[in-house]
């Protein structure tokens, strides 16, 4: 018989997992190509978003966030982990994903003036 977890920890897993899921969906992504850039199983991955399986390691924190474009630091949260006194390596981490949606941003109105271009020279 599986040894039961406390309450607290159950929700934490629950609210960890569905937070996961809902960001993975909102990026239209599959659990397959989720997990393979982890790297984890697809498996474990959908024990951990439907709350079979607490939060995991730090590191796959951070792959995580990095993965769904989420502040790190969030997800820490979630998970349980203390992020009140946040460490230079947290700080450097939300830094560089706020760099990493900056630079997407850029490049997408990059692509798009490009385009804009091309457009404009077929017409002429």
């Amino acid at each position: 018989m599986p040894i039961r977890r406390p309450d607290s920890q159950a929700e934490r897993a629950h609210a960890f997992g569905a937070r996961v899921r809902s960001l993975r969906r909102a990026k239209k992504l599959t659990q397959r190509q989720v997990a393979e850039r982890i790297p984890m199983s697809p498996g474990n991955l959908s024990r951990l978003e439907n709350g079979e399986h607490g939060p995991p390691a730090d590191e796959v924190i951070v792959q995580m966030a990095s993965i769904l474009d989420i502040d790190v630091a969030e997800l820490f949260k979630l998970a349980g982990r203390d992020v009140g006194g946040t460490s230079f390596e947290g700080q450097v981490l939300s830094e560089l994903h706020q760099l990493r949606r900056e630079m997407r941003a850029g490049f997408e109105r990059l692509d798009a003036a490009v385009k804009a271009l091309g457009e404009q020279a077929k017409g002429s």
